[in-house]
């Protein structure tokens, strides 16, 4: 295994050729052209980490959700994947495989203009309102409003040298344009062929929205979460035979609060009033929006052929942390989303498909970021061919884990960060990194330094006391290792 850590180089045509691109081992893909080419479906949940699924095993209080279970006995589980802290720089690194300080996407993006919202209909549920949410950090200037235009995108690779050439598709919440992108024909320029959803990053209300379209806007009532499945499943049955790539962002389990319509949900919730959200109600209703969320994957999953799904890669992702006020044990309010501790990005990823092991678990690294070429590769798509040569990326493909999960992880190490007025300087930002043991936080311009193995909830600092030889030699390398990797643009 390669145990170079220098970002920037590109994988060359040597298709085992390790890179210095966080230790990374590319392998052959998955689809070498014959039979009909696999479609990808990759499902993002928003504001949900690791604790939030029974499959992980880590709370007393994970909901119900029969079909992300079902997901993870039918393929690999993973538990050392990493997002983002916040939503847009999550969403950025999967779609360009790059760190936030190459894009300028730090923390949630800004908008665009756009008109009211339709009046909530009578009767629907009560949804929270003003929340304090620190992870907003309204009164703080963001380096970057949106992604930039000449950023490549991942639905580019596919379009332009997958052959045949896929169906492109992006439903539900996008948070990654702004005025100088292209605002809400953004999806599109990126290289979706078909858009459906909302461009910030959570509705005014779940039951009344502002819906965008290919470009034009309407004003939308009913559930939105059922309404995104609607045009997915619609959009899958115009497919015909043709290879897809389907990009759906969930908006639940984000604010607004409240308690789903009761078809969608999986367990008794008649205990928790719909006609008010104050916060004691929150937790609840947390549980019940996953809920739904989950019904509305399996929704989405029903609607495909048997011979479709399987020949299709799901990927199920959550995109952060979850919000303090509605985290569990055994992650803390105050370093849950927004935070760059585990609770703020260590997250779910659960993949199914062909050749993909059923019922394993894989305990390799993975960054959001890797999902750019390891997409890429389900499809047959060589990312060397695909990726521009002046382009350089992060992004390490996990493609072995999935049909051998315990095969040593193709990362040596992780990589997060979050920062607002700049971020051209280490000390401007918010950072972790981890390797397969310890891992350095640097969180509101305090250092911390973890033994994961031994304290995986980052109860104990070491730096609280004299570290031993081998802590400090670790220590220095993670330290050394984060200065390098900004160093190269």
């Amino acid at each position: 295994m390669n145990t170079s850590g220098i970002h920037g180089l590109r994988i060359t045509a040597f298709r085992r050729l390790a890179v210095l691109a966080a230790g990374v081992c590319i392998l052959p893909t998955v689809w070498n052209g014959a039979g009909a080419a696999p479609n990808i479906l990759l499902i993002i949940g928003d504001d949900m980490g690791v604790e939030t699924l029974a499959s992980y095993g880590l709370s007393e209080q994970a909901p119900a959700t029969d079909t992300l279970d079902s997901l993870a006995r039918e393929g690999v589980r993973f538990t050392n994947f990493w997002a983002q802290p916040v939503c847009s720089p999550t969403r950025a690194t999967v779609i360009t495989g790059r760190y936030g300080f190459r894009t300028g996407i730090g923390r949630p993006v800004g908008s665009g203009p756009m008109p009211p919202p339709p009046e909530i209909p009578t009767g629907s549920p009560a949804e929270s309102r003003n929340e304090p949410n620190p992870a907003l950090a309204s009164d703080r200037a963001l380096p970057r409003p949106f992604l930039l235009p000449e950023e490549y995108a991942l639905p580019m690779a596919l379009k332009a040298h997958a052959n045949p050439g896929y169906a492109t598709a992006a439903f539900g919440k996008w948070h990654l344009a702004g005025d100088g992108n292209g605002w809400i024909d953004h999806p599109n320029l990126t290289g979706f062929d078909h858009f459906a959803g909302l461009m910030g990053g959570g509705p005014e209300s779940y039951f009344a929205w502002r819906k965008v379209v290919n470009g034009q806007v309407t004003g939308t009532v009913g559930y939105a979460p059922q309404d995104k499945v609607d045009d997915a499943i619609a959009w899958l049955d115009r497919r015909g035979e043709e290879p897809w790539f389907l990009w759906f962002a969930f908006n639940l389990a984000h604010t607004p609060m409240h308690v789903p319509p009761v078809e969608y949900r999986q367990s008794d919730y008649s205990h928790v009033p719909a006609d008010a959200m104050p916060p004691e109600r929150w937790r609840a209703a947390f549980e019940a929006m996953l809920e739904a969320m989950d019904t509305q994957i399996g929704r989405l999953l029903a609607g495909l052929r048997p011979e479709v799904r399987d020949n299709t890669y799901v990927i199920f992702m959550g995109d952060n942390g979850t919000w303090g006020p509605v985290v569990s044990a055994p992650f803390r309010r105050d370093r849950a989303k927004g935070t760059v501790y585990e609770g703020g990005v260590n997250v779910p990823l659960i993949v199914t498909g062909p050749g993909v092991s059923q019922g394993e678990v894989s305990e390799a690294l993975v960054n959001s970021t890797d999902l750019f070429v390891t997409i890429m590769e389900m499809a047959g798509v060589d990312p060397v061919a695909a990726v521009p040569q002046h382009v350089s990326h992060d992004s390490v493909s996990f493609l072995e884990a999935l049909s051998d999960p315990g095969a040593p992880s193709a990362r040596d190490w992780l990589y997060v960060d979050e920062f607002f007025g700049g971020f051209d300087g280490v000390e401007t930002a918010d950072y972790a990194m981890r390797n397969q043991r310890y891992k350095l936080v640097r969180f509101e311009g305090v250092e911390e330094f973890y033994d994961l193995r031994e304290d995986p909830y980052e109860h104990s600092n070491l730096l609280d006391r004299d570290l031993t030889e081998q802590e400090q030699a670790e220590f220095e390398a993670l330290r050394n290792r984060v200065r390098e990797l900004r160093a190269h643009r």
